[in-house]
């Protein structure tokens, strides 16, 4: 079953391998979001981030990093990857209405934003098909994308 899990002492090292790098050289700067490594240290050392480990029972398939955006008063729903060996899987799909779920019962909150890259058009058709809009601003050059449960 999809859930997530929290990153421990007894996990953070596996955690780290996950990429989306098809040649799996875990580089900080992957071709669509900063990696795992990098997000997990972040969330370590700024406490208003959170790093999770999106996993399928035992198996780890993916992993998340989000937190407070002070400037929208709202969180930010930051990185999103599924590791390359369970990519065109169904994982994305299947978990990203659980990430919803916990990050507005986590803040409290009707909306989440997020941000990306206008050229990642499965990113794009993704969070668009799960109710994510555009809101016409950009924020260091990426788009931001807003989700509203009224």
């Amino acid at each position: 079953m999809i859930h997530l899990e929290k990153i421990t002492r007894e996990n953070w090292r596996q955690a780290t391998f996950v990429t989306t790098d098809p040649q799996k050289k875990c580089p900080l700067d992957e071709e669509w979001v900063t990696s795992a490594a990098f997000s997990i240290v972040q969330s370590v050392y700024e406490p208003e981030w959170e790093s999770r480990l999106i996993m399928d029972d035992d198996t780890i398939v993916g992993f998340i990093f989000y937190g407070w955006w002070a400037e929208k008063e709202a969180p930010l729903f930051c990185r999103y990857m599924i590791d390359v060996d369970y990519q065109g899987k169904g994982y994305g799909k299947a978990a990203l209405p659980i990430i919803i779920d916990e990050m507005m019962r986590q803040y409290q909150t009707n909306r989440i934003f997020l941000t990306l890259e206008k050229e990642n058009k499965r990113a794009v058709r993704l969070y668009t098909s799960f109710g994510f809009v555009p809101t016409g601003e950009l924020d260091e050059g990426e788009e931001i994308y807003v989700y509203s449960k009224d």
